[in-house]
């Protein structure tokens, strides 16, 4: 306010203490009143504040009970760990194994000879190594095997490699970065000690069935089977020129007695739903593998949901609750947007769950109860008692869940429009995938002539394809030579599709690997059709047809797909190569969903209630710094105004004493006269 220079020279009065305490009893209550307003509104707001950090803990608690995984968990546990670990995936069935490990899987390592250094040339030609089955000449004496080849069956499965060597890559070096950098199955690395150099080739995987054969075609020497230029390379049952330091074996085993053989160490199909990997060969020894339900995550994760719902009670309870005693409400206590976020939790947390059949529909079932005050409270053992008898429905309470009463059916996923209910399921057309047959084949030799042709698969097109020249034992080994080809192509590997080639007993027969309308196999380039390849094109795969809930679906290849009605993003993949009705899938969405859209609604930065709320409150902060400003002029012009009127009224008073002091003194001089 403006400052008082009027002393009361006519009055007498205190003029400025005056019209002070004048301004100050019309600012006072005001002031009061802005200063109570601002503080019910920063307590508000640093309310606000704690509730969304509350809020946001429990809503991070809902993660772990948000994905199917969580309640698919199982434990395998090893009696001897130094023989057997085990891991399981979500399809295990609990048991109990006992196991023996007779011997492990190993890769081969074969070597050449030493020359005198890694960059020595050697010959040229070409290098083919293809992986399959390798026999070997027994022993005259003893009977075993000995390390020279003397049959090789290819698998079809395992692309060969051909690389051609010329005078840029022609010495030990050169060969091994060619062989890596073709990534074809098999390594390479050049040793040197005292002797020289070798080159050392190890099979990327182990097995039997990646046992490698190497060939040449020396065109130094033009000799393929003596032991110098590139024919030192050569192991097989012509030349074997390599040394084979480890053969490649198969892992055998027993489980429950019965024997079983793997071609790697890892071994994952021999049970349903468990991996065991092997760590050392102890014959004899038995090893139990035990395999459970994992309720422990599952447990923690509802323990952990429950203790963040009640630390979030604790929060809110004195901000709305009322003391009796000093008759003071809470600083939210009246507050909607509060009221109303914790009206739709309790909500859903009382709710029975969407779509949810059986004995189990809601919290409540699985030992999670709502106490007096608004907490929760858990029943650790009714949990692991349903987690026991029935997981599934455990499973669905929380997570978005699709379960199919036919096992050929596998639940994928689903939308947001998907709506929780049953729905059944019918196959009108099964998934095929794309066929080619060939023509007859009227010869097993390949030659200069016949040894090329260039195919399509799922239209990506592959590069001109060789074949081995040789003359084949019978068709059998000729369709596993070309599937070994065209699945080692560069285009076609690189795009992840492959095929498999087949001899029917009187075609050549070319299947795409993949299944639907995408699925196709062409041969568009030949020099001959005397091995049953000709220009052609396959009969194109289809995708599966049928309908979820009553209406059409969309199919790719084997996946089903609800595009309308309440089933609307339900995925499904049919299994089975069967038409007609496949049961029904019972779909419900879960309670963690709902809570977190619930969470996501009021937590949102831009659009949500507490958001809204708070922006309202710093909104009511910033009037009542308005509201000073203008309290603050107001006053300064009451104190103007009372300051000129005081004034004017001083100057008034001071004339009336001047005159009453000029009139006593008339009157005084008068008296004396007389």
């Amino acid at each position: 306010m403006a400052g008082i220079t009027s002393t009361g020279l006519g009055s007498g009065l205190d003029i400025k203490s005056l019209v002070s305490s004048l301004v100050t009893a019309e600012q006072t209550p005001a002031t009061k009143r802005l200063d109570t307003q601002e503080a019910k509104l920063t307590a508000q707001i640093s309310a606000y504040g704690n509730l969304k950090s509350a809020m946001s803990t429990f809503q991070g608690s809902l993660s772990g009970l948000k994905s199917l995984s969580a309640f698919q968990k199982l434990t395998a546990v090893s009696s001897d760990t130094s023989i057997i670990t085990a891991s399981t995936f979500s399809n295990a069935d609990p048991a109990t194994y006992n196991l023996e490990v007779k011997q492990l899987a190993k890769s081969q390592t074969l070597s050449t000879s030493p020359v005198s250094s890694a960059t020595a040339a050697l010959g040229t030609g070409t290098l083919t190594i293809k992986f399959g089955t390798t026999s070997y000449v027994p022993d005259a004496t003893t009977g075993l095997p000995t390390n020279v080849p003397n049959g090789f069956t290819q698998d079809g499965n395992k692309a060969a490699l051909t690389l051609n060597i010329d005078p840029s890559n022609n010495t030990l070096a050169g060969l091994s970065e060619a062989i890596n950098k073709a990534k074809a199955g098999v390594t390479a690395s050049v040793v040197t000690d005292n002797s020289g150099s070798r080159l050392v080739l190890n099979s990327t995987e182990s097995g039997a069935s990646n046992s490698m054969e190497i060939s040449v075609t020396d065109t130094g020497d033009n000799n393929n089977t003596d032991a110098s230029g590139l024919s030192a390379m050569a192991f097989n049952a012509t030349a074997h020129n390599m040394g084979q330091h480890q053969t490649a074996q198969d892992a055998k085993l027993a489980i429950n007695g019965l024997d079983i053989t793997s071609s790697s160490n890892t071994v994952n199909t021999a049970l349903k739903g468990l991996s065991l990997n092997l760590q050392q060969a102890q014959p004899g020894k038995i090893v139990t593998v035990g395999v459970s339900q994992n309720n422990d995550d599952i447990t923690k994760a509802v323990e952990g949901f429950v203790k963040s719902f009640n630390e979030l009670v604790t929060t809110v309870s004195p901000l709305t609750s009322y003391d009796k005693t000093t008759q003071k409400g809470g600083v939210l206590q009246s507050d909607a947007t509060l009221r109303s976020a914790m009206a739709q939790l309790r909500s859903e947390l009382g709710s029975m769950g969407n779509g949810l059949t059986g004995s189990i529909k809601s919290l409540s079932d699985i030992g999670v109860n709502t106490q007096k005050d608004g907490t929760l409270t858990l029943n650790s053992a009714k949990l692991t008692s349903q987690l026991s008898s029935n997981r599934s429905g455990v499973t669905a309470v929380f997570a978005v869940l699709g379960r199919p009463s036919n096992s050929n059916v596998s639940f994928t996923s689903s939308t947001s429009a998907t709506q929780a209910g049953q729905y059944a399921i019918n196959i009108t057309q099964i998934a095929t995938q794309g066929v080619l047959k060939g023509a007859a084949p009227t010869s097993l030799t390949v030659g200069a002539g016949n040894d090329t042709f260039a195919i399509k698969v799922d239209g990506i097109q592959s590069d001109t394809i060789a074949l081995t020249q040789k003359t084949y034992a019978n068709y059998a080994d000729l369709a596993t030579e070309m599937q070994s080809r065209i699945n080692g192509d560069s285009a076609i590997k690189a795009s992840g599709v492959s095929i498999g080639v087949t001899y029917d007993g009187t075609r050549m027969v070319f299947t795409s690997k993949s299944y639907g309308a995408a699925s196709q196999v062409e041969i568009n380039a030949n020099t001959t059709n005397t091995l049953g390849l000709s220009v052609a094109t396959g009969t194109t795969g289809q995708d599966v047809a049928g309908t979820i809930g009553g209406l059409a679906a969309t199919g790719k290849g084997r996946e089903l797909t609800s595009t309308s009605g309440d089933a609307q993003g339900l995925k499904l993949i049919i299994g089975d190569d069967v038409i007609g009705a496949k049961g029904t899938v019972d779909f419900s969405r879960g309670l963690i969903e709902k809570l977190d859209r619930v969470m996501s609604n009021v937590l949102n930065k831009t659009t949500g209630s507490f958001t809204n709320r708070t922006n309202d409150l710093q909104t009511g902060l910033a009037k009542i710094t308005k509201d000073r400003t203008t309290l603050a002029k107001r006053m300064d012009s009451l104190q103007t105004s009372l300051l000129a009127r005081f004034n004017k009224m001083d100057s008034l008073v001071g004339q009336m004493q001047a005159t009453s002091s000029y009139l006593a003194k008339q009157f005084s001089s008068t008296t004396s006269t007389n």
